[in-house]
Parts: C-alpha cells; structure tokens; sequence
C-alpha cells in the first residue's frame, strides 16, 4: 500500500487500488475505540442525463439516485438496517449532488460490518413491487419538507437562479418525477453507475492497514469492465431565470434569500481553493463580527436566523444571504450594498484572525472519524487531499480572496427571493 505521512496534522494516510477497481483509503487511529467507514459512488442527484460508449443518449427520471440510496438498503432477506444493527453499528446513507455515500459506525465487529456493505452495495435487489412500494414513501418526504418555509425558501430560490440546471430540483426529486422510477431504470442506473471503479472506500478507526486491505480484496467481487458514460452538459446561461420571485406562507416574519448565481466554477482555480476564498471574503463582509452585521441587528433588520454560505461543483457556484425580516426592502438594499462594499474586504486583521480560526476548527475536527471520513471523499472528487488543506489555509492571502470575490461579484447575477406572511 501507498502511504503518506503528513506531519502538520500527525496523520498517515493509506491507500491502494483492489483488485476489482474500487479505490481504498485507509487512516490508522490508535486508542480510537470507534470506526467510521463510507463507501461512495461518484453518481448524484445531477447525472440525469448521459451518453453511453454507444453514443446512446439516456434521460432519467429526476431523484433517481436518492432513490437508489433508499433501495440499495432492502435485500430479498429483509432490511439491511437491522442485519447493521447486529453487529453493533448505525448505517446511514445520503445522496448529494454529485455522490452518493453508503456509511456506518461501530466499536465492534469491523470487518463483518465491512462485508454487510460491500454486500449490500455489489448486490442489489430491485423488485417491481418494492419500488411502487417505495414511490408512495419518498413522495410522503417530499411533501413534507415541502410544508417547511426554510425548504421552500432554497428550493424556491434555486429554481428562480437556474435555467436548466438540474440543481434547481429537489435531491429527492418531484412526486410527478419518482413515479417514472421503475426497477428496470434503477437497474440500469446501478450498472451504470456502482461499478468498483467509480466508487471509492474510507476506512478510519483503530486498524491495522496492510491487514484491512487484503480482507477487503478478498470479499470485493470483480466486476466486468468499466463503461465510462459522459454525461450530457449543462446548458445553463449566466443570467437568473428570474430576478424576483415569492411566495406567502404562515411565517411569523418575511424571510428573503439572495441568490448570487457566479462564475467561479468556470475558473481554472481548484474548487477547494476558491471555496475557501469566497467564504473567507463573505465571512469578512456579513460575519457576526462585523459592524455591518451588528448594524443590521441593532436597526432590527435581522435576527438570529441571518445566515450566509457558498456552494461550488463543477457544474455550478453560488453564493446564499438569507434570514427573517421585518423590513425586507430596507435589508435587501443593504445587503446588496455590502456586498459590494470592497473596502470593508480591506482587513488584514480581521482576516487573519479568520484563517486562524478556521485553522484549529481544522485541526480539532481531525479527532472527528465522522468528518475525516464524510470530508475526504468530497474533497478527493475535487481532486484535493482533505489533509492538503492546512497548507492550502497556510498559503491564502487577503489579496487572492478580494481578487477571487471581486471576480465573482462582476459577473453575478442574483435572485430576490422571499416567502411573505399570509394576509400581511
């Protein structure tokens, strides 16, 4: 096995390629009683559409892959849950927009649990009636989230900021769309998309490396080759679909969301890194310590539920401000202000007491198996060791934010988006 010593953080990482094509990562933590493993498959919410080696053009129905997370749990013997449950550990699972994640957490019986997954994950078991079974279930959850203001409120955004985009559309997809889900689609989804070489294992927790690869070899089966799909692009423009859009709703006060739909996923800069530059920059212009923010406060334009934060894929970037209001004209006026206010970005001392603290979040967070292992893969699909960040953090300037953000800012395009209180 590969292994890499990374001295600022006092971690080694393992890995190696098994036989099958699926990639293993390994990270040793002595005196740790609990371990944390995922298996992920590069396949999320937004690879609907895509184009065999055949040149077929395939379409799936939206919230197809957040409904193979749901069936990937039930075998023909029962519900994979309670075969976790015992030996010991807690099975979880979510689909993101780019990935899929299988995981569970245990202080025993590691390797039986290892092989539950893989089991679970190499054999998959779809029946017609379990997946009408399953229809009337995810759309239960669908209207449920629907009845929450905050839900509506991003979805209702995403969907005024995107054109085409698939990420205007709910993960777990639309009742209308679900009900085009057949077991034969899921089938071909599976195939498609869960071959070893598209998934990759993180293992972390008290073990022996060389002794936990060669277990995992041995009960991975082999799988026929790899047939990379493309999926089909994006053919999203830089403009909003629509500059305002609300909604009423039982709200005790207006919320507002900006949507700042930017252009930094086009950019040749690491995903990663221009993440953190932009956060750092909102940080700096909207964060709790800032006059900015305590101006809003102490004029009532907000209260506790104010929030900000950046999203960044491949495919997509944008930037949320978003809280309840008592006046939702007079604070999406500021805001707007703000954010193109780039003297206040102007604080070196402002910012480096962020970078500071983001560092030993960093660095306290490596005793958490959870995030170690719910970040890598993240990370690694971005092409970045998550133990790579200390330094990305160490090397991050003021003037390469301002820059990265002021970029961002000149080609934005952004949403009013707001659920108002019903009858006034």
């Amino acid at each position: 096995m590969k292994q890499t010593y990374y001295k600022a953080i006092d971690e080694t990482l393992f890995e190696a390629v098994l036989d099958n094509g699926m990639q293993l990562f390994i990270i040793p933590k002595k005196g740790f009683q609990k371990s944390y493993v995922t298996m992920t498959t590069k396949y999320g919410s937004i690879h609907n559409d895509f184009v065999t080696q055949e040149g077929k053009v395939v379409r799936m129905p939206k919230g197809i892959a957040h409904f193979l997370e749901h069936k990937m749990f039930e075998k023909e013997h029962g519900d994979m849950f309670n075969e976790f449950s015992k030996y010991g550990s807690s099975a979880n699972a979510f689909t993101s927009y780019d990935r899929t994640s299988y995981l569970f957490t245990t202080v025993e019986s590691l390797k039986e649990n290892i092989k539950l997954l893989v089991d679970m994950l190499q054999e998959p078991y779809f029946t017609k009636e379990s997946v009408e079974k399953e229809v009337g279930i995810i759309a239960e959850e669908i209207k449920m989230y629907q009845d929450q203001p905050n839900y509506r409120l991003y979805y209702q955004t995403l969907k005024a900021m995107y054109h085409m985009h698939p990420v205007k559309v709910d993960i777990a997809g639309t009742v209308e769309s679900i009900n085009k889900i057949t077991h034969e689609t899921l089938y071909q989804c599976y195939e498609t998309f869960y071959h070893p070489s598209n998934m990759v294992m993180f293992v972390v927790g008290n073990v022996d490396p060389e002794d936990l690869y060669t277990y995992v070899n041995s009960i991975t089966k082999k799988f026929n080759t790899f047939n990379h799909v493309a999926i089909l692009p994006f053919d999203e423009p830089d403009t909003v679909a629509l500059p305002e859009i609300s909604s009423e709703d039982n709200v005790h006060m207006d919320k507002i969301m900006l949507g700042i739909k930017t252009n930094n996923f086009k950019s040749d800069e690491n995903l990663i890194l221009s993440e953190l530059k932009m956060i750092f920059a909102m940080d700096l212009l909207f964060g709790e310590q800032t006059d900015f923010y305590q101006s809003l406060l102490k004029d009532q334009l907000i209260d506790d539920s104010f929030g900000f934060n950046f999203t960044i894929e491949p495919t997509f970037s944008h930037m949320f401000i978003a809280g309840a209001t008592r006046d939702a004209d007079t604070l999406k006026q500021r805001l707007i202000s703000q954010l193109h206010n780039y003297d206040a970005l102007k604080d070196q001392k402002s910012f480096e007491l962020i970078v500071r603290q983001t560092i030993g979040e960093y660095v306290s967070s490596m005793n958490s198996p959870e995030y170690i292992a719910n970040q890598f893969t993240r990370y690694y699909f971005n092409d970045v060791i998550l133990f790579d960040l200390l330094p990305l953090l160490e090397q991050l300037t003021l003037e390469d934010c301002i820059a990265t953000y002021q970029s961002a800012l000149e080609h934005a395009n952004i949403t009013d988006s707001r659920i108002v209180k019903r009858n006034g």
